[in-house]
């Protein structure tokens, strides 16, 4: 009785932190997108440079900080093995907040540029949120808590954006960015007092069949990779699509954030229906069906004519590439190394640098249509990829048995 006892407290306290660190990690998400969607209008008000040129430092600004995130990230993994995931995690928030306060009170792009590059080393905060959650999840409830853990990773961009960007339509963008701020740092507060730290993760165990694993592990962080560039390539071209649709400045400030709500409910509502659904059906052919219909409406972008069109084309696009992700990673859960997982949320990070990197680039030497078609095909081979590598794999084990 004794035992059972134990049992159900545990249970109990492991459910308490995996809400505690969904809350923390939904706030954080928030704030970085409350910020993250005024951020391209911000820049191009501000830039002294030619349209083309300013551009450029959108990508740059918008996407750097994740490229130093993505290579940080197996870093904060492996930390996890040595010192407090908890200790981790919060010092990654408390650097974001104070890097907006800083942008709060900077107009020289080249200054906003370090300051970026100083958040995305300081960043990470979703792969430590992700040990936190794994250490303390039974191998059955591993892929539906990660599902729950993007989700909240996809829900505050949900909220953030439009609130980010009639924030900064109706009080400024210093205002802005300072809102931001304090949001993150009302995260580190709650973090500090509810999460429940675990134990440095054991020091990962070297298993045979090395090379196949690596192989997989690659295709796996391609998969996420591209999955991650379809969710983020949009809000740093968003003022071209609006140029394009024929919608005023003033109009596209406000609606900018509705557009990026609306997607990134169907991303979350497609990561929660997906991975409960994973425990029902076959977890390769369901990513591969992923990709294909992400594939598929990320094409259709390219013959939309109005907002309205626009949007529900992407909302079904995001729903399905958005899924992905926590089926590839929770693949790998049982391996309980934080290098994996840390090297698998990078492909996160790095497709959210390249993304908005890639996509002002092409609109600026080519057009959105061609920027559109490209991500497709990229999509489509990443999926080839996938089927090739995973089923080949699938095939081999079942041939040894």
């Amino acid at each position: 009785m004794d035992r059972d006892n134990y049992s159900d407290t545990n249970r109990k306290a492991r459910r308490r932190n995996l809400a505690a660190v969904t809350l923390t990690q939904f706030g954080s998400a928030f704030a970085l997108n409350f910020v993250y969607i005024f951020l391209p209008f911000y820049i191009i008000k501000v830039s002294p440079y030619s349209p083309r040129e300013t551009l450029l430092w959108v990508g740059a600004i918008v996407g750097v900080a994740t490229v130093f995130t993505a290579l940080a990230s197996p870093l904060w993994g492996a930390l996890a093995h040595r010192y407090s995931p908890k200790m981790l995690y919060m010092r990654g928030m408390f650097t974001h907040s104070l890097m907006f306060l800083l942008m709060a009170f900077t107009v020289n792009l080249h200054a906003l540029l370090v300051l970026r590059i100083i958040q995305g080393i300081f960043g990470g905060v979703s792969t430590l949120g992700m040990i936190l959650i794994s250490s303390g999840s039974s191998k059955e409830q591993q892929a539906s808590n990660i599902g729950m853990f993007q989700a909240a990773l996809t829900l505050g961009p949900m909220v953030g954006p439009p609130l980010g960007t009639f924030a900064a339509a109706l009080l400024g963008y210093r205002n802005g960015f300072l809102a931001g701020a304090a949001f993150l740092f009302v995260s580190f507060i709650f973090a500090q007092i509810y999460v429940t730290d675990v134990p440095p993760l054991p020091k990962p165990v070297k298993r045979a069949g090395k090379r196949v694993l690596d192989r997989r592990l690659a295709i796996a962080w391609i998969v996420c990779f591209v999955a991650q560039i379809q969710l983020s390539f949009l809000p740093s071209v968003l003022p071209n699509v609006f140029q394009k649709l024929s919608v005023d400045e003033p109009t596209a400030l406000k609606l900018a954030g509705v557009v990026v709500m609306l997607y990134t409910a169907t991303s979350a509502i497609g990561q929660f229906v997906f991975t409960k659904l994973s425990k029902k059906f076959r977890v390769l052919q369901m990513i591969t069906f992923l990709l294909i219909m992400s594939v598929a409406f990320q094409a259709v972008l390219a013959f939309t004519r109005g907002i309205a069109d626009f949007t529900v084309a992407r909302m079904i696009q995001t729903g399905f590439a958005a899924a992905t992700i926590p089926l590839v990673i929770s693949l790998f859960l049982d391996t309980q190394s934080g290098k994996t997982v840390g090297f698998l949320n990078a492909s996160r990070f790095t497709g959210m640098a390249l993304g908005p990197m890639l996509a002002t680039t092409v609109v600026a030497f080519s057009g959105l249509n061609n920027l559109y078609l490209l991500i497709s095909a990229i999509t489509l081979f990443a999926s080839f990829c996938f089927r090739h590598f995973f089923y080949a794999d699938k095939r081999e084990a079942l041939a040894l048995d």
